[in-house]
């Protein structure tokens, strides 16, 4: 003890700066609103930099293409099963090409699309035939954009990609049955210019799903929709909010909320997405986010414009952190996850990740405070098979040597668990990790996206790099994965209005004979006035529809001997109830 208070008097008389013996100079990120990265230097203290850090995983492999020195990828990576073999690939865009990466790292398939890709793909079965479709949207402002169905081969599906104008597709598709008509449809948004936008909501034959859409906004859509029965009438809802003239929330015929948009000029919102759960038990749906402008922090939002108690909670600086929410420990309460930028650029240690209860207290053991912010993406996982959850989270910082950082903080406040944080290639800068077993090992392991960013003074480059974490895989212990905790991007938590077709129609409507020659005899478990009997193709195609009543168990006979062969949905939609299953016409 004594030897360092001798050297640190002798430093100071010396007149050396202390805190500059001990660090050496990092790079700080931060989006600036137009959505253009900048970068500056800060002091970063040795322990954050030194070589020991940078080789706790085995890294299973490194994949790198050149990339747009203008547009940089966020929110991570997807994972989906693309060839059906029972693994996971690696989903994601480089500038105009589209990778479906095998967990060695090798490239499956590869597409090129017209624009720029900057968000994980959205992956869901979505035309119920057993594969995967993928939907991503391209564009930025110097370049055209589009929207792409493809197939699990990577290959458009008939009528796609559409154009609107050579608009710049914002944001990432979020999907969800909006219309109730038991099949998914894909909700999306145009950016026609800073003050003009256009919310879609879309048959997967690319046609609207009614008239009353796509609806016009008066500024930029500022993130990914979320779709949920907000106000618990039985339809689902798209919230959205423009860059700078508020939230809103459509139902799914178009219409806007009572008191809404609900607009505030200290209030901006971009890049963040919020989350729908019901926190209060009541079945109605909050809308828990993020926000920037004059006035930044955390919200709660009801379904009539109102905050819910104890939110918004102010934060000293912007923040673009999309939200993570979930029942930690399964009492029927939810906890969320939220985080900040804040990076004092000094070295000193700052609140960045922070635990809430529905009711804006901090949870124990939370904020998690640590050197360098975060606005990225945060996964919940139990990673080092230890029995407690960690969150999962990128930084804004990467080191003298250009290296960035994935950290991994238990929630019980012991800290980062050992091997973290892991240290790729580039900013991890407003992306995140993904959980999973990309090569079939049985071992768990994390998927990080990166980047470096050079403002001309050399290539660019993206990076994905996969880390085996050594702990048997245990997909039970993965409870929030990637950008807004799904592939259907749909931000839903505690409900499944993604759920697979067969899920919901068993119980439902009686159907006979199925398959059948077009006689059809259908009948529901409960009486219903003024129903409405709809027939669908698969691909969302209305064929036929009639509104009556029904009586409990009522046989109800039609012959569609004139349909064509294939599989069909029938929909019975009353009130607040709807039932939905298949038919094979043969």
């Amino acid at each position: 003890m004594k030897k360092h208070v001798l050297l640190s008097c002798l430093a100071i008389f010396l007149g050396i700066n202390c805190l500059t013996a001990q660090t050496e100079i990092g790079k700080k990120a931060k989006l600036s609103e137009n959505g253009t990265i900048e970068v500056e230097n800060v002091q970063l203290p040795i322990n954050e930099s030194a070589t020991k850090n940078k080789q706790q995983a085995d890294v299973l492999f490194k994949f790198g293409r050149p990339t747009n020195p203008q547009v940089k990828n966020s929110r991570g990576v997807t994972l989906a099963d693309v060839d059906n073999d029972g693994v996971d690939e690696i989903l994601y865009g480089i500038d105009t090409t589209l990778y479906a990466l095998e967990g060695d790292g090798t490239v499956l398939w590869e597409k090129t699309v017209l624009g720029p890709i900057l968000l994980p793909p959205t992956a869901v079965d979505i035309d119920q035939d057993g594969d995967i479709e993928i939907i991503i949207n391209t564009g930025y402002p110097t370049t055209v954009g589009r929207i792409y169905l493809k197939d699990n081969n990577g290959e458009d599906l008939p009528g796609w990609p559409l154009n609107f104008d050579d608009h710049w597709m914002i944001n990432a598709p979020a999907i969800a049955d909006v219309d109730n008509n038991g099949t998914y449809d894909i909700v999306t948004c145009e950016r026609a210019g800073s003050s003009e936008g256009y919310v879609h909501a879309i048959n997967i034959d690319g046609t609207p799903i009614n008239s009353n859409w796509p609806v016009q906004v008066d500024a930029t859509p500022a993130f990914t929709p979320s779709i949920g029965d907000v106000d618990n009438d039985g339809n689902n809802d798209v919230v959205i909010a423009t860059s700078s003239s508020g939230m809103r929330i459509y139902d799914n015929q178009g219409q806007i909320f009572p008191n809404f948009p609900l607009a505030d000029p200290d209030v901006s919102y971009s890049y963040q997405s919020p989350i729908l759960a019901d926190l209060d038990g009541d079945d109605d749906l909050e809308i828990i986010g993020s926000n920037h402008g004059n006035a930044p922090g955390f919200y709660v939002l009801n379904h009539d414009a109102t905050y819910y108690p104890g939110w918004p909670i102010a934060l000293g600086g912007w923040t673009y952190s999309p939200a993570t929410v979930l029942d930690v420990d399964e009492d029927e309460t939810f906890e969320i996850f939220m985080s900040d930028r804040n990076t004092s650029g000094d070295g000193t240690p700052l609140d960045v990740v922070y635990g809430l209860t529905p009711d804006g207290e901090n949870l124990d053991n939370f904020p998690i405070s640590k050197y360098g912010g975060t606005e990225g993406v945060l996964s919940i996982a139990d990673i080092n098979d230890d029995g407690v959850l960690e969150v999962i989270f990128p930084s804004t910082l990467t080191d003298a040597e250009g290296d960035g950082y994935i950290h991994a903080y238990s929630i019980d406040g012991s800290g980062e668990i050992d091997g973290f944080p892991l240290r790729p290639r580039g900013f991890t800068f407003l992306n995140g990790a993904v959980i999973g077993d990309v090569d079939d090992d049985g071992m768990m392991d994390l998927t990080a996206n990166t980047y470096t960013q050079t403002f001309g003074q050399g290539i660019d480059s993206s990076y994905v790099t996969t880390y085996n974490l050594n702990v048997p895989y245990d997909e039970s212990k993965i409870k929030r994965n990637g950008y807004k905790g799904n592939n259907s991007r749909n931000g839903l938590i505690g409900g499944d209005i993604i759920a697979g077709v067969d899920e919901f129609s068993n119980a439902s409507i009686n159907l006979n004979p199925n398959p059948s020659n077009g006689a059809l005899n259908l009948s529901v478990p409960v009486s219903l006035e003024n129903a409405s009997i709809t027939l669908y193709t698969i691909d969302g195609k209305q064929v036929f529809s009639e509104e009556r009543s029904i009586f409990q168990n009522e046989p109800i006979k039609y012959n569609f001997k004139d349909l064509s062969s294939g599989l069909y949905l029938v929909n019975i939609s009353s009130g607040n109830k709807t039932f939905t299953a298949k038919w094979v016409k043969k």
